[in-house]
Order: C-alpha cells, then structure tokens, then sequence
C-alpha cells in the first residue's frame, strides 16, 4: 500500500520535471539549436580544414623538400637553404609551408645549415622557432642553440641552452654529453662551483655514460682549484 502511494506521489512530480524541460527547451530551443549547429559546424570545419586544406598542403611540402634535403647531406648548404632555382630550398618551404609538419622540420634544417656557415643569429633565429618532437630531437635543437651563442660569446645564454639540452634529451647519451659541456664552459669562465655541481651530477645520474666513467678527472680538478671545497 505505501509503495502505491510513493508512486503517485512521485509520479506527478516526474511530470512537473518533465514539464519544466520541456517548457525550457520550447523557450530557449532557438538558442539551444543555434548552439549544436555552431558545434557542429566547428567539428566539420575543422575536419575539413584538416582533409581538404592541411593534408594536400603537407604532400606538397614533402614533395618539395627532397631537393633540399639532398643538398643538405651533400654539404651545399647555400642550395640546401635557398635552393637552385628549379628546387625549393628550406626557405622558401619555410616561407610556404611553415604551418605544416615539414615546415616545422625545414627550420631544424635551416638552423643547422646557418650554423655551419657561422650565420649565428639566423641559426638561432630558425632552431627557436623549430618545435621539436621527441626528447632526442630537443635535446639536439638545444644543444645546437648552444653552441651558436658560444660561438656569439653569450656563455652564460649557452650554458643555460646546454643545461636544457641534458634535462630535455632524457637519454643515456645525450644528457651527460650536455652536462659536460656546460660544466665545461663554466670552467673556463672561473663558475668552478657550477662546473663541480654539472660534472657531481654526471657522476651520480650517469656513472655508466662515457662521460661518467672519466669524471673523477674533472671533479678533482674542480675541487682542487675551489681549494678542496666538496
């Protein structure tokens, strides 16, 4: 009997709900409407933009840059960036292709050929605006970075670029080497305290690396030169 009467009393309870979203939706249902179409529309777009517009434009690019890339591997760095007047170079895949995946990597490319032809600040310019995929791939791009404010005397930038190189490649190899040369170019800029703290941390993270099992070395001369300081 109770539960006959806990059923008519939900029951119109139920309908007052039921009333009250549909009521709601009646009300409102021009702007409810208005806002799936706008979802779906976004969806669409995007999917469409993808399909119709990035993928062909991201063929296109890796149908230009083989040229490149062979220039590149065959140390003619000019053609390799500005290409040789039937090809593209990285630049020009750069300036056109720059929103897509071998854009991206052009300006890896790019940076890289700068730095050999001692353009620092282009190198630098092209391997900031590279965004890497992988651990190993920043790892790389920062340490590149590195080496071209060395080279632009800004150590303390480069140290700071080496730094990053280690923490960001996470790897066995890399990291150590990264270490090292930033403990390096504190040494030679008188941070001994910095250096010894880069070559400790080699010792303890990565005794095994190649690094590691020759840095007692430098850790001794370090601690010697701070007067024995631990």
């Amino acid at each position: 009997m109770s539960e006959t009467k806990k059923q008519t009393t939900e029951t119109p309870a139920k309908q007052d709900t039921y009333i009250q979203v549909e009521n709601f939706f009646l009300k409102n249902r021009n702007i409810i409407i208005g806002v799936l179409a706008l979802i779906i529309l976004a969806i669409g777009g995007y999917f469409g933009y993808k399909k119709l517009y990035m993928e062909p434009r991201e063929e296109q690019a890796q149908n230009s840059v083989s040229s490149a890339q062979k220039y590149f591997n065959t140390d003619s760095l000019d053609l390799a960036l500005n290409g040789d007047g039937v090809h593209m170079g990285f630049n020009s895949i750069i300036d056109k292709y720059g929103n897509t995946a071998t854009g991206n990597m052009a300006h890896y490319y790019a940076g890289v050929c700068y730095l050999l032809k001692k353009d620092f600040d282009n190198a630098i310019k092209n391997l900031e605006a590279y965004d890497p995929g992988t651990d190993e791939l920043a790892g790389k791009t920062h340490e590149l970075l590195g080496h071209a404010y060395a080279e632009k005397k800004e150590y303390q930038t480069a140290i700071a670029e080496y730094k990053k190189a280690g923490d960001e490649a996470k790897n066995n190899i890399q990291s150590p080497f990264c270490y090292k040369l930033a403990g390096d170019l504190m040494a030679e800029q008188n941070d001994l305290k910095g250096a010894l703290e880069m070559y400790k941390k080699i010792k303890k993270e990565y005794p095994l690396s190649s690094e590691g099992q020759n840095i007692d070395v430098d850790i001794s001369y370090a601690e010697t030169k701070l007067g024995g300081a631990k």
